[in-house]
């Protein structure tokens, strides 16, 4: 599992603690006036940032090209540093040490195409990060779309269970069941609704992570 993958997981879980009891108690009184949930006409991307695919070093960077630049793939050191920069456990403060401590340990010649090269790497290590999270929201925005058509549908069949359960014992069952389905699905979607903007924060402190590492990467460099 990746970090961008576990990050957005750990989000999701943080989220679900924080629903509100106020939510349930609101949630239940839709239900008992029996309005269905109403399928939204959505977009794929469901968050209010606009959705941008790429983060571009032109965007944060104005030092040399990095376009292109695969070397970091084959120094092993510099991959593990890369890891520890990205990763947003990290604080910034130790991330500007470790920043440091490592363009010392380079040799004065070649420093700033060491940091060039860094910077390429975090860079695209950033991006690939970001995509896996975008795509996870996308997924979990069709998700839901999905489970509203299908609380629509369930809604629509409670109010006919409804009529045949007034002089019907068995429809009566029947109705119980469906309401106990139809509460806990909405219940659900509600839950999920209600941690989509957390989730859709995620790609914006990613992108703010790639502005502080170029901005610390680049201040170490001569020219």
């Amino acid at each position: 599992m990746s970090c961008a993958t576990r990050d957005f997981a750990r989000s999701f879980l943080t989220v679900r603690r924080l629903i509100p009891a106020a939510f349930w108690i609101a949630c239940g009184a839709i239900l008992l006036a029996g309005s269905p949930v109403r399928a939204q006409d959505a977009p794929e991307w469901p968050c209010v940032q606009r959705k941008v695919l790429t983060l571009t070093a032109a965007q944060m960077w104005d030092g040399p090209e990095v376009e292109g630049l695969t070397g970091w793939q084959d120094d092993a050191e510099m991959g593990r540093l890369i890891k520890g920069l990205v990763s947003r456990a990290n604080p910034m403060e130790k991330v500007t040490e470790s920043l440091g401590q490592w363009a010392k340990a380079q040799p004065d010649a070649g420093r700033d195409d060491k940091l060039k090269l860094l910077f390429a790497g975090v860079l695209k290590t950033i991006n690939d990060d970001r995509a896996i999270v975008m795509a996870g929201i996308e997924r979990f925005q069709r998700r839901q779309r999905q489970l509203s058509e299908r609380i629509q549908e369930q809604g629509a069949a409670l109010g006919a269970l409804r009529a045949r359960a007034a002089s019907d014992e068995k429809a009566k069952a029947e109705l119980t069941a469906a309401e106990d389905r139809y509460k806990w699905d909405a219940r659900f979607f509600a839950e999920r609704q209600d941690a989509m903007p957390y989730a859709c924060e995620i790609p914006v402190q990613i992108e703010q992570r790639a502005f502080d590492l170029a901005r610390e990467i680049r201040a170490l460099m001569k020219d």
